[in-house]
């Protein structure tokens, strides 16, 4: 469905527990001893994609959106974390998403949906959960900031349902109803690398830009995600607004075809 991210809620269940380096801690923090930070958050993406569903003798591909984040959605999860030791750091966010009926738009090759069959009251809906685990290496660190290099694991589980009525004309002219009622689940495992980090725009390093940026592959043919934004820190944490876009690319026969999430989001980073 036009990019069913979205999911990342108990992705972001958990979105990627101390994603992008929204969470990673303040220069002056790079001892050897342990920082660690919890950050609930509220990422409000649209959401758009396709999704190859199996039919009987034959495919059929449902796109949808963009949507807005809250449109159809019915329950959301989503939550960063990370811990670190001087210049060496782990991460991790998680995200839930379920989404209710979104009205779609069907190709389909074959079988039940034939060349001879016209598509009405098409729904899909979609349920994820993204989960996103890595390690960082400080690579360079100075008065303006700090640039981590990071490497990890994203996984996504997608659960689509397919709703369909398909209106045929025989050759006697009488038309013919057939109801499609398809439930599909994948399960996505990419492997990434990228850069993280913040850089200061005041004297005192209390206002900043933070920065995120990965590609990987894996299940997906391809996947990558970005983020950047402003940031003010405190004593007891930070508080930020960021954009963050998410987004896979599968391939053959695979129940997610496209998926992408875009949208801002607002992070409270609690440090102890």
């Amino acid at each position: 469905m036009r990019g069913y991210c979205g999911c990342f809620a108990a992705l972001a269940f958990v979105a990627t527990f101390a994603h992008a380096s929204d969470t990673a801690p303040p220069q002056n923090d790079a001892d050897n001893a342990w920082h660690f930070s919890v950050a609930p958050y509220l990422w409000l993406p649209s959401v758009d994609g396709t999704m190859h569903f199996s039919v009987p003798g034959g495919g059929a591909d449902a796109s949808t959106g963009p949507y807005d984040y809250l449109q159809n959605l019915k329950f959301v999860f989503m939550i960063q974390g990370e811990a670190r030791k001087g210049d060496w750091s782990i991460f991790a966010d998680g995200i839930y998403l379920d989404f209710g009926r979104h009205g779609s738009t069907v190709n389909a090759a074959n079988g039940l949906f034939g060349p001879r069959e016209t598509q009405q009251n098409v729904e899909t809906s979609f349920r994820g959960t993204l989960v996103e685990i890595g390690g960082g290496y400080t690579v360079m660190r100075q008065s303006w900031g700090y640039v981590d290099a990071v490497v990890g694991m994203r996984y996504l589980g997608v659960r689509g349902t397919l709703d369909a009525t398909a209106v045929s004309t025989t050759s006697a002219g009488v038309g013919a109803n057939r109801q499609l009622d398809i439930s599909q689940v994948q399960n996505i495992y990419d492997g990434f690398a990228g850069v993280r980090g913040r850089v200061s725009i005041t004297g005192d390093g209390r206002w900043y830009v933070p920065f995120y940026l990965d590609v990987g592959a894996g299940t997906s043919a391809f996947t990558w995600q970005a983020m950047t934004g402003i940031g003010y820190a405190m004593k007891w944490g930070d508080l930020s607004l960021t954009y963050r876009y998410l987004a896979f690319y599968g391939s053959g026969d695979q129940l997610v075809q496209t998926l992408r999430f875009s949208g801002p989001s607002v992070n409270v980073i609690f440090r102890f």
